[in-house]
Order: C-alpha cells, then sequence, then structure tokens
C-alpha cells in the first residue's frame, strides 16, 4: 500500500497550507482581520486534513473525503478573492494554485473505484 507522503495532492495541500500563514503574516492589516484570516486557514488546513482522513478507508468513503477537500479549495478560493478585493492583496497566485489543486483533486477521485 502507497504512503500518505508519496499522493501529490496530499504534498500540495500541506505546501498551500504553509503559503497561506506566511501570506496572514507578511500582512499586518490583514492579520488584524481575525475572522477572515481563521476562516482561510480553517479552510486550508481542511484540504490537507481530509484527504489525509479519507486515504486510507473504503472507496466510498474516500470519495466523499475528496469531494470535501474539493470543496475546501473552493472555499480558500473565495476567501482570498474576499482578501484581494478588501484588502488589496494580490492573490491572484494562490487562486490559480488552488484552482488546479481542486481539479487535481477531482481527476484523483475520478480514479479510485
Amino acid at each position: 500500500m502507497k504512503n500518505i507522503d508519496d499522493l501529490e495532492i496530499y504534498k500540495k495541500s500541506l505546501l498551500f497550507v504553509t503559503e497561506i500563514y506566511v501570506l496572514i503574516r507578511r500582512n499586518k492589516a490583514l492579520e488584524r482581520d481575525f475572522s477572515l484570516c481563521d476562516q482561510i486557514k480553517r479552510a486550508a488546513v481542511s484540504v490537507a486534513a481530509n484527504i489525509s482522513e479519507g486515504y486510507f478507508r473504503s472507496i466510498k468513503q474516500t470519495k466523499n473525503y475528496l469531494e470535501i477537500a474539493s470543496g475546501s479549495t473552493n472555499e480558500v478560493i473565495t476567501l482570498l478573492i474576499i482578501m484581494k478585493n478588501v484588502h488589496e492583496i494580490d492573490t491572484n497566485i494562490l487562486q490559480s494554485q488552488y484552482k488546479i489543486l481542486g481539479k487535481q483533486i477531482n481527476a484523483f477521485s475520478n480514479t479510485i473505484g
């Protein structure tokens, strides 16, 4: 059986969590927007956590966890757009990365059973 650490979508999701935290830390005005920061952190962590939690489950459960992870990528994208609009922070690259990750999660889910 493969190790979760070999799964590219999992590795990317962990990397992107770090990028979200760094983005917040580098922007003091954003850092003071506690509710927005808390929400995007939780959504980003949810992507990685759901990929991980579903990895060793039944096919049906794995697909469900991947569906939740995919939904969380959409949530992160929306929150990045809000950050861009409200705090005037360029989040375009992260938005693109999360869009690609969401597609990759869906593609991976389609290859299971």
